[in-house]
């Protein structure tokens, strides 16, 4: 079973132990001031500071160990977590170091990772009620942290687009309670109707403000990379819109992906943010119906997830407005012309 708060030496003895698999030259390695953190819905978190001596002198690091749960919302591979995140901080991404990583779960009774506890403040409330002009500047920073993201070089691997969808289609196959069938009838128009990609880039899958820290203006990190894949930058700058997180207050998604541009980002076509912006409220429901299904199953006890799914239908209406716009549009367009 996974440990818990009650568990804090065994915790520091884990840390202690995967630690010294990234460092086997270390002499006299500790583990102090361990401490339970906010870790999210899909995983358990401590704080800790290690200490050590190798041939280089005394050594200090800040840590964050991540504990996946059971009856996590997405099915991901936390080895493919670790794969895109590692090195991304060497090419100055605002992403923590990857220290080690547990992999087959036989230190904490599940996946784990352990990573560099950067510095900086993350509260998506605070953050999305904050003064206009800092909200403004602290979004337009964030435009530029996705910009430094997708400039950074790609994992190696492969991109199959259309693998991606029919792996989002057979969650919701899998997690659905009842039929939805204008949620597969957007899962076929995305199949249909999606857009070439001219460049492969590391996209971090959960791009929004409760996954940063900040400090005044600066976004200092990005967090909780459990998403992350290769694929199309239109991806993130989508996911960073939806209604239930967006920071329009401060700055509309137009100003963003300009930002974006001008800190080197590449030029977004505007079909294609509109098929991941369809795309975001698609996987979003899909994550939800997982997660309402979690709780029917009994492999979460978590009860924030009783009323879930009643957010899948806001989310096929947002799809279906914006689909009908466009296409009204176009009918327009197409009249003009003739």
């Amino acid at each position: 079973m996974p440990r818990t708060e009650a568990d804090e030496p065994r915790i520091s003895e884990g840390v202690a132990e995967l630690l010294g698999t990234a460092l086997p030259d270390a002499v006299g390695l500790t583990v102090s001031g361990v401490a339970r953190v906010f870790g999210g819905n899909a995983r358990r978190a401590w704080s800790a500071t290690a200490s050590w001596t190798d041939a280089d002198g005394g050594h200090t690091a800040d840590l964050i160990l991540l504990v996946r749960l059971s009856g996590s919302q997405v099915r991901t591979d936390p080895a493919d977590e670790i794969r895109h995140l590692t090195g991304l901080a060497e090419q100055g991404v605002r992403a923590p170091r990857v220290w080690a990583h547990d992999g087959d779960g036989h230190l904490f009774g599940m996946p784990a990772v352990l990573l560099q506890r950067m510095a900086g403040r993350g509260d998506a409330v605070e953050y999305l009620r904050a003064d206009p002009e800092l909200g403004r500047a602290r979004t337009l920073d964030l435009a530029r942290a996705a910009a430094e993201l997708h400039a950074a070089s790609p994992s190696t691997g492969p991109y199959d687009p259309g693998a991606q969808l029919e792996q989002w289609r057979s969650q919701f196959l899998a997690s659905r309670l009842e039929p939805h069938p204008a949620l597969g009838w957007l899962l076929d128009w995305l199949t249909d109707h999606q857009p070439a990609i001219e460049r492969t880039v590391v996209v971090h899958g959960d791009f929004r403000v409760g996954n940063v820290l900040y400090d005044g203006p600066h976004i200092t990190g990005l967090l909780d990379w459990e998403m992350a894949h290769l694929g199309d930058a239109a991806e993130d700058l989508a996911w960073a819109y939806r209604a239930l997180w967006s920071p329009v207050r401060f700055c509309s998604i137009e100003d963003f992906v300009a930002a974006y541009a001008d800190a080197g980002g590449a030029a977004i076509p505007a079909d294609s943010l509109r098929w991941h912006r369809v795309f975001s409220e698609v996987k979003f429901a899909a994550i939800s119906l997982a997660a309402a299904r979690s709780l029917v199953d009994g492999t979460s006890t978590n009860l924030r997830l009783a009323d879930r799914a009643r957010t899948v239908v806001p989310a096929v209406n947002l799809c279906l407005s914006w689909i009908a716009a466009a296409e009204q549009t176009a009918r327009s367009e197409a009249g003009a012309a003739c």
